[in-house]
């Protein structure tokens, strides 16, 4: 068994994307800072309210700025999951079309 050798380790077929790293990363910091910054406002409530008093998120104009951003976010997620959804659109047109030809081997671009 010592002697045996192991075939390397094929690459991995994708690298990974960074940028959609760093969207993930980004979009649940900002809602964690969000909801931080709420929960801080709830607590910082006057005494004598029980909890029908109006309260305000900590961080002033900083929780605008968040929001804003979190709204934008929002969209680029909206946009990340409509190119999904375009890619497996194509891919199941592309699989339909192969199997009216009468092709019943999928593509190599279909095996992804």
């Amino acid at each position: 068994m010592s002697g045996e050798r192991v075939p390397p380790r094929p690459d991995p077929v994708g690298t990974p994307d960074r940028t959609l790293r760093l969207l993930v990363s980004l979009t649940v910091g900002v809602n964690l800072l969000l909801g931080l910054l709420a929960l801080a406002g709830w607590v910082a409530r006057p005494d004598p309210c029980t909890g029908a008093c109006s309260w305000r998120p900590a961080g002033g104009m900083l929780w605008v700025a968040l929001v804003v951003l979190d709204v934008g976010l929002l969209l680029v997620w909206a946009g990340v999951g409509y190119v999904h959804l375009l890619a497996v659109g194509e891919r199941m047109g592309r699989r339909i079309s192969d199997r009216r030809e009468g092709r019943d081997e999928p593509s190599d671009e279909d095996r992804r």
